[in-house]
């Protein structure tokens, strides 16, 4: 490596005084560089600690929202305040600063939850989004990952794909999510042929049962960069108000298209 780069210099050296329960705070966090999802047994083990003392800095990091309790397996996953900080240090940190304000706009415009999205593998990451004043509505996600096929995000941001990349992504099979996910790669190719003509793609519980919602892509230079997206229960979707809803969202991805190449 060389003398400037950051990864050759030597860990700094080990302060004399340590507070132990954050120090063993950020150790758990720093363990999910390398794991997925983490467990008491593991983390009293990694840490050296009796699991009540493990237990209890698990909860800790929950109630912050470093960490999500997922209690019917047991686990425990990085939480949204946890996504959120790596977010904010990332490239997408530009995206979501210019789009926001828009995104705020268009949403108290349409009363509907407004994400914007970005394409991670075979998984799309709501990078920020804000949240319908509805009293039934949809919660924003920020920093949540789904499944690119069962949304109407995913399927923009696929459709700007080549098909075969799209065919790779999936060579093992598409997962259901619900009853109405597409399961079968050549309807999904169908599907997304379909998106791309006509410029905007929808979901119709395919991705959570009871929620619909409708994508449209912005686009730079290189390509589609982003998915913004417009989400509320399916019993207040209006079929009338999808081509509204589309203008809208496609007017709104425009101004961030633009404010993007001269920012």
């Amino acid at each position: 490596m060389r003398d400037d780069d950051p990864g050759s210099a030597d860990p700094p050296p080990r302060p004399a005084y340590l507070v132990e329960s954050a120090e063993n705070a950020l150790r758990i966090l720093l363990k999910l560089r390398t794991a997925s999802e983490l467990r008491v047994t593991e983390v009293a083990k990694e840490l050296g600690v009796a699991r009540s003392t493990a237990h209890r800095l698990l909860s800790t990091l929950v109630f912050h929202g470093f960490l999500r309790h997922d209690a019917i397996r047991r686990v425990y996953v990085p939480g949204t305040v946890l996504v959120e900080v790596a977010l904010a240090s990332t490239g997408h940190r530009r995206l979501r600063h210019i789009a926001m304000p828009h995104i705020e706009k268009l949403s108290k415009s349409i009363l509907w939850t407004v994400h914007i999205s970005v394409l991670e593998g075979t998984d799309i990451r709501f990078v920020d989004g804000y949240e319908s004043s509805q009293p039934v509505r949809v919660t924003a996600r920020v920093g949540s990952r789904f499944p690119a096929h069962s949304t109407s995000s995913g399927k923009v941001l696929l459709a700007a794909l080549p098909r075969a990349h799209v065919r790779s992504l999936y060579a093992t099979g598409l997962a259901p999510v619900t009853e109405h996910t597409i399961r079968d790669i050549h309807k999904l190719e169908e599907e997304l042929d379909r998106v791309a003509e006509q410029g905007y793609a929808t979901n119709v519980g395919e991705n959570e049962l009871g929620l619909n919602a409708v994508a449209v892509p912005i686009r730079a230079a290189t390509g589609v960069i982003a998915a913004i997206a417009a989400a509320r229960p399916a019993s207040g979707t209006d079929e009338s108000q999808t081509s509204a809803t589309v203008a809208a969202l496609q007017a709104t991805a425009e101004t961030i298209a633009q404010l993007l190449v001269i920012a």
